[in-house]
This record gives C-alpha cells, sequence and structure tokens, in this order.
C-alpha cells in the first residue's frame, strides 16, 4: 500500500492544483478545513505526510497539526502558507508540530523534495516502532553490557572521534549510586541506519557530525557527550533540578532541532533531525552494570524508566 498524503485547506482551487500536479508522484488526499482533515485522519489514515494551511477559519493550521501529533504521532507535518506570518510559524515549530514551514505560492520541486523528507521522517519512526516490537533478549543484552572490555558496546570506536562506551563507563562508575545531582541522557538518531543504508556511509557520517554538532552547541558547557553505540549518543549532566525540570530542558531543547541539509551523490538534501530521549537519573542504581542494563533496555524499549523518574 502507498503512502497517504493528506492536504488540507479552506481554498478548493488550492488543493485541485495540488492534486493536479503532485497526483503521479503521491497519493493525494485532501480536505477543505482541520475538523474535515481530523475525520479524514480517522476515517481513511494512516497518514505518512499531512500538509496543513495556516489561516483556515475555525481551527487554524498550528493547532490541527497540534490535534494531528495526538492522534497520529508518527506522522511528518508541515505548515504551507501564503501569509508571512512569522510568530505562528515560530509556534508551530516550538510546540513540535512541524518539520517543514513552506510559503505559497510554493515551487513544485521544492515541495517535492520537502514531501519526500516527510516520508524518510515517517518510514524511520515506523522502522524504529518495528524494532521495538522485535525487541531484543534482556539476557542477551545483560551478557553484551556486563561482560569483560571486549565487549562490542566498549569496541566501538565512534566515527565522529567522540569518546565511546568504555570512556563513559569510567566517567559515570564514581558518580553512580552516589550523585544525586548526575543524570545520563540517552538520544536516539531515529535516522541514521536509515540514511546509511539508502545514501551510504558517507552521508551517515556527515548527519551524525551534524546532530553532534548541534547537541554540544545547546547542552551547557559543563555536560559530556559520549557515543554509546552506533545510533545512540549518550549526555551525562550535572544538574540541581529534579528529574521532570531535566526532562523539561530536553524537551525544549530537542524542540529547537531542525532539519539538515548535506551532502548526497553530488547534490544536497534535507533529513529531518529525528531524535527521541531516555532520562535516568544516576543516583537510582545501585551499580555501573544495573546502569548500563538500564540504557541497553531503553534503547531496545523492553522495560519502562525506573522509578522516580518523572
Amino acid at each position: 500500500m502507498s503512502d497517504k498524503i493528506l492536504f488540507v485547506d479552506d481554498e478548493a482551487p488550492v488543493l485541485e492544483g495540488l492534486q493536479r500536479i503532485l497526483h503521479r508522484r503521491f497519493d493525494i488526499r485532501t480536505a477543505i478545513s482541520g475538523g474535515e482533515g481530523l475525520v479524514t485522519i480517522e476515517r481513511d489514515g494512516p497518514f505518512a505526510v499531512v500538509v496543513s494551511d495556516m489561516r483556515m477559519p475555525g481551527m487554524n493550521g498550528a493547532d490541527f497539526l497540534a490535534e494531528v501529533r495526538k492522534r497520529a504521532p508518527e506522522t511528518a507535518r508541515m505548515l504551507l502558507t501564503g501569509h508571512a506570518d512569522l510568530h505562528s510559524a515560530i509556534d508551530a515549530v516550538n510546540r513540535g508540530n512541524i518539520l517543514h514551514f513552506l510559503t505559497k505560492p510554493c515551487e513544485r520541486d521544492v515541495l517535492i523534495a520537502a514531501i519526500n523528507s516527510g516520508l524518510d521522517q515517517y518510514h524511520a519512526v515506523m522502522a524504529e516502532k518495528a524494532l521495538v516490537r522485535k525487541g531484543q533478549l534482556l539476557e542477551g543484552s545483560r551478557d553484551r553490557l556486563e561482560g569483560d572490555d571486549s565487549g562490542e558496546g566498549d569496541s566501538f570506536v565512534s566515527p565522529a572521534g567522540l569518546p565511546g562506551a568504555a570512556d563513559a563507563r569510567k566517567y559515570l562508575e564514581p558518580l553512580v549510586g552516589s550523585d544525586a545531582q548526575c543524570y545520563v541522557v540517552l538520544f536516539g538518531l531515529r535516522a541514521l541506519a536509515r540514511i546509511e543504508s539508502h545514501y551510504g556511509e558517507s552521508a551517515a557520517g556527515e548527519y551524525l557530525r551534524a546532530i553532534i554538532g548541534f547537541l554540544q552547541q545547546t547542552l551547557q558547557a559543563g555536560d559530556r557527550l559520549f557515543h554509546w553505540r552506533r545510533d545512540v549518543l549518550m549526555a551525562v549532566l550535572h544538574r540541581q533540578i529534579a528529574p521532570a525540570a531535566v526532562r523539561m530542558e530536553m524537551e525544549r531543547l530537542l524542540a529547537d532541532a531542525r532539519g539538515y541539509v548535506i551532502e548526497v551523490r553530488g547534490g544536497p538534501a534535507m533529513f529531518a533531525c529525528l531524535i527521541t530521549f531516555h532520562l535516568l537519573p544516576v543516583i537510582k542504581f545501585a551499580g555501573l552494570g544495573e546502569l548500563a542494563v538500564a540504557c541497553e533496555t531503553h534503547i531496545t524499549g523492553r522495560v519502562p524508566e525506573p522509578a522516580g523518574v518523572s
């Protein structure tokens, strides 16, 4: 079944024009309002990408996409408007509701590239969900993480030059179970494997370096960043605030992430900054081995967060 794209706009001629120029490339559906768009999603979903006009009567595009996010969080969301409404665009981006902000009239090639970027995001999210469903055996994870220093995690060398899992272990060992102001944050790079399989190791490396650069610029000066495994980065933070406040800080940080344009086969291509995170207060763990197992189970989605993480 082909991926479905939903366009929502209160101007019927605009929807007809989009159908005309895109129907040969994509499976296009349309709705004349935000309310009708929500009904269409419930009736005909799932949709890989939803593109909405900003200024519509009743429910504007930002509010509509916020509701889409609640009902279908895996769907890539975009705003297309003829109004240079910067404040609305910033509001939508900061609330984490959109992947792209496009202005009318939007060139056909630009719109196609944005939709393809949205499809990449959607496929990456769905692939991650499939992997989580498949899972990994917890005992296998425990053996790998609690084994000797020749284990896969410790022998991994970051292609971006970051210190790896062995360095993270050494740094964390005196802090685990004793430092109430220390937090581990695992950043999952959901798009990395897909970029590497479709565009090669060089493109994946460039994307990885872009993500690392973003995190290094936005984390605080005393924070430490490690490459835990190929598609997971680990930040070790020191904060004199509660876990819930640290979680809010990380959510705001990732809300500021944007798509990155990297060189692919001699030309530029945009990829979404798809990052998930898990927060682990190190005071909750009796030892380094227990923390390492918790890191792996969070990555695979097998075990809920330890008690006390809000």
